[in-house]
Parts: structure tokens; C-alpha cells; sequence
């Protein structure tokens, strides 16, 4: 296990073409940077800052800073160590589409131009529809790339099908709109999930060979692949780092570990792999940020990769996702083809942030000012760092001579704020009204969304006990499915019920999807439930021979009691070597939604209170109660 607090390992590893002289990372930013990984308690960070220069060797300079650990066995951080790079994905997905529309082949194959503007129903056919007429017909290429389909995120529904990305875009019809077609910016990652389907149905080519093909290959990005077995096969891929049993409505920071294994597992990661599929190096990243302030040509031969008028559309903004600036030196935000474009200091910048679980990432350029920073964390909650470890490089660089603008000390403020809000919940209404119909016939049925899957919620017994398994209870204890037993007595499930208060009717539903393992259910105020998203990877380091058993401890045979719901106490053990690993992960515990159960002549779950993503200032969440009030509705089957 990797403890909450370790030293800092820091490499100075530079690349052939920087010069003895020229410091983009300075002596002064390093340490500083030293510092803030402890100060934040991180893991690993691999920066790559690149500048354009015609007297440099080459005509550029690479420079490299490597901080911190890559993985659980406390190797370094390496220049070459790869991490998953999340939405920075996004710009190979948009040059893919930029490549296609420039084919000139395929054009004349085809009879007819594919364009920006292309609309997704003349591309996709009958695959394609949507909640809405109008966004069915009209949306478009653009549309898709910039974000304003006015469908919210809906990631929950995310999973791996059988029948690919085309089935994902089949389900899109059913997803709920919270806005009108390009009324507002509202990030989406399944209008990048679909487009990377473009070039099988235009080529029959799958997305990734087509990547590798047209970008990997020609830059020579050999440490880059879509592949997690490839990835782990190589064994430079690093652990993401979470914060387990973190639950800040609690005050609880949890115990960070390293995520093992990544959590999409080989076959799984496909079905992000436009939006988020990336898996990279901070080296090889610096040759693609080279090709981009390259205008699109490699850095050392001139050959023209991506078209410069491609690169140049990727990042000209087409909706407005900030028309206010956060902080004086920034300027309001707009956003292109997976690129976001603001000022800094009055200069120009263009970049997009990653974020998967356990990974944080940013590229940045300064197109006008030559210089590109890479900035890759394993740690979920490394984006503070990485972003203050950031902008000190841009203001040593660009703003050298002027007073350093402390982001440190302003996200430290952002992160107290936050934490501290998150325990501001609304307290349970004391007593509760009771619900409608007794609340264990939620137990015995089934509810069903054609894109979210299947629900099928299991009550907790009161007077169960995460000590003993739950076979030990009496059919009319339990009184729902037989398959309700074996699930109260899986490890996460143990795990997630030894941290919940039993005095509330409580169920759980075993939900696997990209992001959730598991959704917890506790009864607020008469058909009104909280609801918890959860994801556990106890049961695939099990399947994967991966589990190895905790050191005993004394606390660990120490017993301790919690409170049931008929009043009596229950003793409770802490995790033993029999029930839990140092590798188990378990987060989400501070996730919270909430779920109506609408009982009538049409019965269903309506999830809401942001369960589907919502963004943008012009969105607007279903108002009402009942069906009609559902972010997400799954109806009794």
C-alpha cells in the first residue's frame, strides 16, 4: 500500500535537443514543484514544456520534469511512463474527422463532400436518432464536436456493448435533452464516442488502426496506443492513484491507493476510446504538441500530418462555455473541436484537461508565444497540483521579471470550499413520512431503461450484519430474490454497508457500468430516496488472481458495534485478510443523486438532482414530480 504521505522522487531528465543553458523548468520551479507534491499529498507527475526556437537544435527545445512515484511497487516517474490521458483524447478524435472531410478519395468514392457541417443523420443513417426531431435532422458534425447537442453528459449509461460503438449510437434516442440544439455549451462524451464510429462507416476501418495510421505511426508516437493489454504487456503504464473510502459528507479523505488493474479492462475500452482512450507518454506528447505549434507538420521533418487549416479549426472557438472570467488575468472561454481557447495575461493559450479515474491531465500551447506544457498526474485529486505546477512554468517562461501569480494558495481556498460543502446535505426529515407502498416491494421488482440497463434493488434486512453472511437470515427476513443474498454477501457490498447507516431502509443494486459498480439506495422522506454511485474493483482483482491479503493488524480483530434499525446493536469487524486486500478500491461513497418511486398506473424510479450531467447556464432540469421530473426514467417491467 502506498502511504498518505511519502518523499517526493525527482528525476532531472531532459531530452537530446535541450540545451545546457536554456532552464523551462527552472531550479526555483522545481523545487517548488517538489513541494507542492507534498503539499498535496500526490503521487506522480510527468511534465513535458516544449518551446519552438530557430536557435535551438532542431529548431526546438524539450524539457522534462519527473516527480513522484508511477505505480504501487514505488517506481519513478519517467519521461516514457504512460499515462491515460482521459478527455485529451479528444483532439485525435476531432483531427480524425478533420482527416476524413480532407479525403479527397473518399469524396469522390462517396459522390459527395463530407464537411464540418455534415449533418450526423446523412452519415450514421438509421443508427442515428435522438429525443428531439429537431436534433435527430439537424444536429451536425460540429455540433457534435463543440458540445451543444443540449444532450447533458448521461456518462452512467456508459458500458461496454456487444454490439460496439453502433449500438451505443442506437441508444442515444432514448437519452432526455436538457437543452434545445445548439442553445448551449453542455460537454458530452457520447457525440465523441459516436464520431469516432466514422471511420468504419466510411472506411471500414476500426477508429484506433485508423489513428495509429494517420497519427501514432507518421510522428513515431510508439509509447501511445488505445490498447490496455498492450499498455500493461509493455509494463511502463502507470497505477492511477484514488482517495478509498473517501467520503466528504463525512469529513472521511480516505486512504490513497493505487487503482489495480486501470479500471477498463482489456476488450471494456473501446467504448471510450474517442472520447478518452489515449494511453501516453509525456514523450511522445511532446512531439504532438511540437506538431501543433508546427501548424500540423512534423517538428523535425516538415512533413504535414494534420492539415493546418485542421488544427487551426480544432481550435477556434464555436460555443461559449465561459462568458465570465474566473479570475482577473483570465479572459471569458470558448471551445472549438476538442480544444478550449482563452487568454492568460493577455496571451493567447489553447488546451483541454483529462480526467480519468485515477489520472488528471492538461495540455496547453501558447500558439502565438511557441511554448507547450504536457502535465500528467496519477492522482485523482492531482489536478490542484498539476495545474499550479502549470502556470508557474507559463509565468517563469512568458512572464519572467513580473510577480508570480500564486494558483496555489487560490485552489488550496477552492478545495477548503469544497470539502466544506460537501457536508451541507439537508437533513432527513425526523420522522420521515413513510412511503406510498411498502417500501419492500421495491425489492421484488425490476426496473428498466433501454439505455441505462436494468435495476434490481435488494433491501437490506434491519437487522443485518456485516459480521455474519447474509445466508444466515430466514427467507421472510429477506423477503425479495434468491440472487439478493448472494449479493448482500459480496465484498464491496460488505464493504459499502459497514460505512452506511443501517437505521435507514437501505437497498442495494448491483449496477455494472464504466463508471458504477453499485448504487445505494437509502429512504430520505416518502417516495424520496438518496442515491449513491459506487464503484469497487474487489471482484475483478479476483478474477484476475490480482487480490493479496492484508498484514494482520490488531485493530483488525477488534470488534466494534453499529446501530440497526430496530435499536439493538450488531457487532462489526473491520476488514480482514479473508474479506478485503491492500489493493481494493472503493470510491463514490460522497456521490450523491436522488430517485423518486413513483407508484401508480405507470410504476418507475425517476432519477434526478444531476444524476445525467447537467451543464451549461441555459440547461434546465425537468421540473415537477413524478415521470415527467425524471432526469432518467426506469419504468417497472
Amino acid at each position: 500500500m502506498v502511504p498518505l504521505s511519502f518523499t517526493t522522487i525527482a528525476l532531472g531528465l531532459f531530452s537530446a535537443f535541450q540545451s545546457a543553458s536554456s532552464k523551462l523548468i527552472t531550479p526555483e520551479t522545481d523545487a517548488y514543484i517538489q513541494s507542492l507534491l507534498s503539499r498535496w499529498n500526490s503521487t506522480g507527475l510527468s511534465l513535458a514544456v516544449v518551446r519552438k526556437d530557430p536557435s535551438a537544435p532542431n529548431g526546438w527545445y524539450h524539457e522534462y520534469g519527473s516527480y513522484g512515484i508511477a505505480n504501487a511497487k514505488g517506481d519513478p516517474v519517467t519521461p516514457d511512463t504512460v499515462f491515460a490521458i482521459a478527455s485529451n483524447s479528444k483532439l485525435f478524435l476531432s483531427f480524425s474527422v478533420g482527416l476524413l472531410i480532407n479525403n479527397s478519395t473518399l469524396r469522390e468514392e462517396r459522390g459527395r463532400e463530407l464537411t464540418w457541417t455534415t449533418k450526423a443523420k446523412d452519415v450514421f443513417g438509421e443508427l442515428w436518432e435522438m429525443w428531439d426531431e429537431d436534433t435527430t435532422r439537424g444536429a451536425s458534425l460540429q455540433d457534435m464536436l463543440s458540445h451543444r447537442t443540449g444532450l447533458p453528459r448521461h456518462d452512467l449509461s456508459g458500458v461496454a456493448r456487444k454490439g460496439g460503438v453502433g449500438e451505443m449510437i442506437s441508444t442515444l434516442r432514448h437519452l432526455r435533452p436538457s437543452a434545445e440544439l445548439r442553445q448551449t455549451f453542455q460537454y458530452n462524451n457520447l457525440m465523441y464516442e459516436s464520431l469516432s464510429h466514422l471511420p468504419t462507416v466510411l472506411l471500414n476501418q476500426t477508429f484506433e488502426s485508423y489513428i495509429n495510421q494517420h497519427i501514432f505511426s507518421p510522428l513515431n508516437m510508439t509509447s501511445s496506443t488505445y490498447s490496455v493489454a498492450e499498455a500493461e504487456r509493455r509494463g511502463t503504464f502507470a497505477d492511477g492513484f484514488q482517495d478509498h473510502m473517501r467520503d466528504l459528507t463525512r469529513g472521511i479523505n480516505g486512504t490513497k491507493r493505487a487503482t489495480v488493474p486501470y479500471f477498463a479492462r482489456p476488450g471494456e475500452e473501446r467504448i471510450w476510446a474517442g472520447a478518452g482512450g489515449v494511453l501516453t507518454s509525456a514523450r511522445d506528447l511532446a512531439t504532438w504538441v511540437s506538431m501543433l505549434l508546427n501548424e500540423g507538420k512534423h517538428p523535425y521533418t516538415s512533413e504535414q500530418v494534420i492539415p493546418s487549416q485542421v488544427v487551426e479549426h480544432a481550435a477556434t472557438g464555436v460555443t461559449v462555455t465561459e462568458g465570465k472570467a474566473s479570475y482577473p488575468e483570465l479572459s471569458p472561454k470558448v471551445y472549438g473541436a476538442g480544444q478550449w481557447r482563452y487568454s492568460y495575461r493577455g496571451r493567447e493559450l489553447v488546451e483541454h484537461g483529462g480526467n480519468n479515474p485515477g489520472f488528471k491531465t492538461q495540455v496547453t500551447r501558447f500558439p502565438n508565444d511557441n511554448l507547450a506544457i504536457v502535465s500528467l498526474s496519477n492522482d485523482a485529486n492531482g489536478g490542484w497540483l498539476m495545474e499550479s505546477a502549470k502556470w508557474r512554468i507559463i509565468d517563469d517562461v512568458l512572464f519572467s521579471g513580473q510577480d508570480l501569480i500564486d494558483w496555489n494558495g487560490r485552489y488550496e481556498e477552492v478545495w477548503a470550499n469544497y470539502t466544506r460543502d460537501a457536508q451541507l446535505l439537508t437533513p432527513r426529515p425526523s420522522p420521515p413520512q413513510l412511503p406510498s407502498s411498502p417500501i419492500e416491494l421495491l425489492s421484488q421488482r425490476t426496473y428498466d431503461h433501454p439505455t441505462y440497463g436494468a435495476l434490481q434493488p435488494c433491501l437490506v434486512p434491519s437487522s443485518f450484519s456485516t459480521s455474519l453472511p447474509s445466508s444466515t437470515y430466514r427467507p421472510d427476513q429477506l423477503d425479495q430474490r434468491a440472487e439478493c443474498s448472494t449479493i448482500l454477501d459480496s465484498l464491496p457490498v460488505r464493504r459499502i454497508l459497514r460505512e452506511t447507516n443501517l437505521t435507514i431502509p437501505t437497498f442495494i443494486v448491483p449496477w455494472k457500468r464504466s463508471f458504477v459498480t453499485h448504487l445505494r439506495l437509502q429512504h430520505f422522506d416518502a417516495n424520496l430516496f438518496n442515491v449513491t454511485t459506487i464503484w469497487s474493483n474487489a471482484e475483478v482483482r479476483r478474477k484476475e488472481g490480482l487480490a493479496t491479503p492484508l498484514r494482520p493488524s490488531p485493530i483488525m480483530d477488534s470488534p466494534i458495534a453499529i446501530q440497526t434499525r430496530d435499536g439493538g446493536q450488531t457487532p462489526l469487524h473491520t476488514d480482514d485478510g479473508d474479506d478485503e486486500d491492500d489493493g481494493d478500491m472503493l470510491i463514490g461513497l460522497d456521490e450523491h443523486f436522488e430517485v423518486e418511486w413513483v407508484v401508480g398506473e405507470e410504476e418507475g424510479l425517476a432519477f434526478k438532482g444531476g444524476f445525467w450531467g447537467m451543464e451549461g447556464p441555459d440547461a434546465k432540469a425537468p421540473g415537477g414530480v413524478g415521470k415527467e421530473s425524471a432526469e432518467v426514467w426506469f419504468v417497472r417491467t
